[in-house]
């Protein structure tokens, strides 16, 4: 397709697949032990250990609301103008329509936050495990019906590694998979010993490093168990710091030493409190050395080594975009678009960004480099390259 001559890598979207989607990627055996959590399932999806945002600021109780309404109906979303395929989770070929609209050329897809209920104490680490086997199952069908333009990760759990590990050795092997995605149970961090297995076969597999923060459902970030019950503390707290704990949890546990060629991302975090956070792990990596392992870098070292790549947010705009990139460089940042959730501005999230006043070169790694090199994996096709060509 190519958009005004660049081709454009969506690095952050969202598929769901609910139950009904996922349940014939199940065996027998699997959807009988789900009958277990028959309480918590509600209608084609499971909602364990839901978090309630129910307080107005200024207000001392909760506002009546609709109990089935989503976060107590308070949240209006961001889209411009055009819904999402109501079937996209089902028929890829309207998801591509989707992205034809948009003008988007390559999505990387991670199952909505709703997994994260599998992370639970309720549910049995096997069955966390049915699940994944089943969402890789699903996408590899997925993908493979547009394999240059649909990619995905790779789900690993925090809770069961040695049955974790097994299923991402099989995964690895499918061209879908572009990285790995670990779901951590509460309270335990990405830098935890029992986790290195994981990097060690990404490191095997050229597959990337993913962080993509949580807000709503579990696994819970600190911002969002500490917002006084209010969805607008909650929805801006979360997901920066999430994505700051965890960013600096992998790069100061050494991570990135052990494996040097591996790559490391952030998603939907936002990116103009990158180059702040970065300098102030830089200051404590001196003045707290004792809490970390000894590392051959600093954290802005590692940022911008080419190693570590973080997808940019609407909402911070081209003067934020532009402070992160003469900060840090060129080579850090990637488009993304978070379709289609409804905090994405679809279909209006290329445009917006096709607008920004920056170089020629700069919006292309925006775009398309610094997504290929994080998600190396991908190999664009030569339909894909003509296209661009052609528009270039």
């Amino acid at each position: 397709m190519a958009r005004n001559g660049y081709l454009i890598f969506d690095s952050d979207t969202h598929v769901g697949p609910n139950m009904d989607v996922l349940s014939p990627y199940l065996t027998d055996g699997e959807k009988a032990a789900l009958e277990d959590l028959a309480k918590y399932k509600r209608g084609n999806r499971y909602m364990i250990g839901e978090r309630k945002y129910d307080r107005r600021l200024g207000d001392a109780g909760p506002i009546p609301a609709d109990p089935n309404a989503y976060m107590s109906g308070l949240f209006r979303g961001s889209q411009k103008g055009k819904e999402p395929a109501r079937d996209g989770d089902s028929n890829p070929a309207a998801r591509v329509a989707d992205m034809d609209f948009e003008g988007v050329d390559v999505n990387l897809l991670l199952p909505s936050g709703w997994f994260g209920v599998w992370t639970m104490p309720e549910v049995d680490p096997a069955i966390e495990q049915s699940i994944y086997r089943a969402y890789h199952r699903y996408m590899k069908d997925y993908c493979g019906a547009f394999p240059d333009r649909l990619t995905g990760l790779i789900m690993v759990s925090g809770r069961d590694t040695e049955s974790s590990l097994e299923e991402m050795k099989r995964a690895a092997k499918e061209p879908w998979a572009m990285g790995v995605f670990c779901y951590a149970p509460y309270g335990m961090p990405l830098d935890h010993p029992s986790l290195e297995p994981y990097w060690q076969v990404a490191a095997d597999n050229d597959l990337a490093i993913v962080i993509h923060t949580f807000t709503v459902m579990p696994p819970y970030a600190p911002g969002g168990l500490d917002s006084w019950d209010n969805l607008f503390l909650q929805r801006s707290a979360a997901h920066p710091w999430c994505g700051m704990r965890n960013m600096a949890s992998i790069i100061g546990g050494g991570v990135l030493d052990r494996y040097p060629d591996i790559r490391l991302g952030v998603l939907e975090a936002g990116h103009g409190w990158l180059p702040a956070w970065a300098r102030r792990l830089d200051e404590h990596m001196h003045s707290v050395a004792g809490a970390i392992p000894e590392l051959k870098d600093n954290a802005t070292g590692y940022v911008t080594s080419g190693r570590y790549f973080q997808s940019i947010e609407m909402s911070e705009g081209e003067q934020i975009t532009k402070a992160t990139i003469d900060i840090l460089g060129d080579h850090v940042l990637m488009y993304a678009s978070d379709y289609p959730h409804a905090e994405s501005w679809f279909p209006e999230s290329v445009d917006t960004v096709m607008k920004w006043d920056l170089p020629h070169d700069v919006k292309r790694k925006l775009f398309w480099d610094n997504a290929v090199n994080y998600y190396r994996r991908y190999s664009p096709s030569d339909r894909l390259v003509a296209a661009a060509t052609a528009t270039a």
